[in-house]
């Protein structure tokens, strides 16, 4: 049996000769190089949107100059809970003809520069934001598009989406507070990276801080997130009885600690983590939890950013989407007040 041959494929040298130029300028073309005829570039871009040398969407971005990419840069340091972030950010952009590329290692500032001057992306979504964060600095300087999931000290002139997290904290405080507690501990990741402080961490902290002293408490608080902290802190004060976290992977530590020290949830010590509702409801007990808009920052975040690449949002926009406290079975009266 003898196959039929298939359709020729298309190639730059029969666009080339198709458009009356050289292989060499088509191909500066394809690689959008500045050095080409206006008036070439268009002829050749319309040769191959006629004979479909290239998906609509990759001439169009050729001729555009628009990468009709967004970056988001999560470098991985604190992981929260990032990834229904991503996934919402990303649904977003694509309904909207955008791709969107993941990047996680640390980026230099020539890094990152790198990715809008080579034409990698139009705009970038920051997570992780430290309270001086020299991301920010680079791309506000250099007038590039960006949003912040988080924010730092200085938000003055830029975009972002934070949870309110000083708003979560005081009602798990506050909780608490009118379940009888009066010795409250609270575990974080360490609030440093390189001498920047992390915005959420310092927030969260700083928040925790003011409820002690309103409510003429003692701040117990331990840094790192590991479970020896969280034992070292148990065993200073023995009479804690409850523990706040505002990170997931401290709510591990803690629950580790409890299990290894054979206390009760919630008769020993009351627990409050950030956790996903689902992981909250299948914890022994359920857990009292922090909620955290995972989804709704990811989509506000990339609504915000293509705003400003089409031009339907003028100046920056500031959100802050506040979290509800959600009531389950790791929390109760503290062990005085039963």
């Amino acid at each position: 049996m003898t196959s039929r041959p298939g359709k020729k494929k298309m190639t730059i040298v029969d666009i080339a000769e198709a458009s009356g130029v050289s292989v060499t300028t088509v191909s500066r073309i394809l690689n959008n190089k500045p050095d080409v005829a206006e008036e070439t570039r268009q002829r050749v871009l319309q040769v191959m949107a006629d004979r479909g040398f290239a998906p609509q969407s990759a001439w169009q971005q050729i001729r555009s100059g628009k990468s009709r990419s967004i970056v988001l840069h999560f470098p991985q340091v604190f992981n929260l809970l990032a990834h229904r972030i991503i996934i919402a950010a990303a649904l977003e952009c694509e309904q909207a003809g955008y791709s969107i590329n993941i990047l996680v290692n640390p980026l230099s500032d020539s890094d990152l520069l790198a990715t809008f001057r080579s034409g990698q992306a139009d705009g970038m979504i920051l997570l992780e934001i430290l309270t001086h964060d020299a991301r920010i600095a680079t791309l506000r300087r250099h007038d590039y598009p960006f949003v912040m999931i988080g924010r730092g000290s200085d938000n003055a002139g830029l975009s972002f989406v934070d949870v309110e997290i000083e708003h979560g904290i005081q009602l798990a405080m506050q909780h608490l507070i009118d379940f009888g507690h009066r010795v409250i501990g609270f575990v974080t990741v360490s609030p440093r990276v390189e001498d920047e402080g992390y915005g959420y961490g310092t927030w969260a902290l700083h928040s925790y801080q003011q409820a002690c002293v309103g409510h003429g408490l003692e701040p117990i608080w331990c840094a790192g997130g590991a479970e020896a902290g969280v034992h070292a802190m148990l065993d200073a004060h023995p009479n804690l009885t409850a523990i706040i976290t505002p990170h997931e992977n401290c709510v591990i530590s803690v629950l580790q600690a409890v299990r290894a020290r054979g206390l009760r949830i919630p008769e020993d010590l009351s627990v409050i983590g950030l956790l996903t509702e689902s992981m909250g409801e299948l914890a022994t007990p359920p857990m009292t939890t922090i909620g955290f808009p995972s989804d709704e920052l990811g989509r506000e975040a990339a609504r915000i950013l293509l705003g400003r690449l089409d031009g339907s949002l003028a100046g920056p926009q500031q959100l802050l989407i506040r979290p509800e406290l959600n009531v389950r079975g790791s929390t109760g009266p503290a062990r005085d007040h039963v």
